[in-house]
């Protein structure tokens, strides 16, 4: 099982992968146990990058702008009892043979935690294929390991 911080880096990648340049940058956060990103187009009045935080697991609107990205199809848990949100992720996007659902348990009657959860497993499922299948640029595969070794000195 994955950590959250892995599931948030391996989302942070598929979310900001083809961006991460000169343009843009991530990292962990430790205290607020998120992602930190800055971008130009995210400037102050002096043109100083501003960094943000960014968590789809604790933020609706981080969670709901990931899945719009990487066009994932929402499914949350459907009446009073239902006891599962899915995501589905494209056709061909994962494999050649379908589409990918990712199922979350709902866990103490918190139905909006379990969606954003099921849409950043998602997520992190394509981020941790990105690599592979899409073929990452030299820079943004030097950042990501970059990134990961950073993590793996803090554990």
């Amino acid at each position: 099982m994955s950590t959250d911080r892995e599931l948030l880096e391996l989302a942070a990648k598929a979310f900001w992968g083809e961006e991460i340049d000169d343009v843009c940058s991530v990292r962990w956060l430790e205290e607020e146990q998120a992602i930190g990103y800055t971008h130009a187009e995210n400037q102050d009045h002096n043109g100083i990058d501003q960094e943000f935080v960014w968590n789809p697991l604790e933020d609706d609107g981080d969670a709901l702008r990931l899945a719009v990205k990487l066009k994932l199809a929402i499914f949350p848990p459907e009446g009073d009892d239902g006891d599962f949100a899915v995501a589905s992720v494209p056709e061909g996007v994962l494999d050649d043979f379908g589409e990918t659902w990712i199922q979350e348990s709902v866990k103490d009657g918190d139905k909006l935690a379990a969606t954003r959860r099921a849409i950043v497993c998602a997520a992190a499922e394509i981020g941790s294929q990105s690599g592979l299948r899409h073929g990452a640029r030299q820079g943004e595969a030097e950042q990501w390991q970059s990134l990961e070794v950073s993590a793996l000195r803090r554990t």
